[in-house]
């Protein structure tokens, strides 16, 4: 991708890459012409691994979605509290093992909490997490590790 802005971002796809009957492939940049606009128009990626989990995880054959770690540029549209956007272009860079895909969500959520005044995090063998209200989002790794979350969009991810 050239010098404009990019954005790192997550995208699910069936088992064939496909989203939304477009066929991709991990190495290849797609690109389009037009007005881009979230949910209509454009390629839909999330910069939050978890919020990936609200547009596909497993497959209406029961299989479980292929997840990729992807780059997103030119026109831009993001959705009203920025869990999903849109562009004009958009590479694969990767795909992830679904244990991958965990880590860096865990990742994702362990950096934003990091940011803000009210944050918590546990690890170790055994960690306990628990956490409630509306866009709830918890993510844990390692041996015995528990998770638990209520609210509207609450999102969970071990591994």
């Amino acid at each position: 991708m050239s010098n404009e802005k990019t954005i790192r971002a997550y995208k699910a796809f069936d088992k064939e890459m496909k989203c939304r009957d477009f066929q991709y492939e991990v190495g290849k940049e797609y690109e389009m012409d037009g007005e881009i606009s979230v949910c209509n128009r454009g390629f839909h990626a999330c910069e939050n691994p978890l919020d990936v989990l609200n547009h596909y995880f497993i497959n209406g054959d029961g299989s479980i979605a292929r997840f990729c770690e992807v780059e997103q540029s030119g026109k831009i549209d993001i959705e009203d509290g920025g869990h999903k956007q849109a562009s004009s272009k958009i590479r694969i860079k990767a795909e992830l093992k679904f244990a991958d895909f965990v880590k860096l969500a865990v990742e994702y959520v362990k950096e934003k909490c990091g940011k803000g005044g009210n944050s918590q995090a546990a690890s170790g063998y055994s960690a306990q997490l628990a956490a409630s209200g509306d866009s709830a989002q918890l993510a844990a790794s390692g041996h015995y590790a528990k998770l638990a979350a209520s609210g509207y969009s609450a999102k969970l991810a071990a591994s």
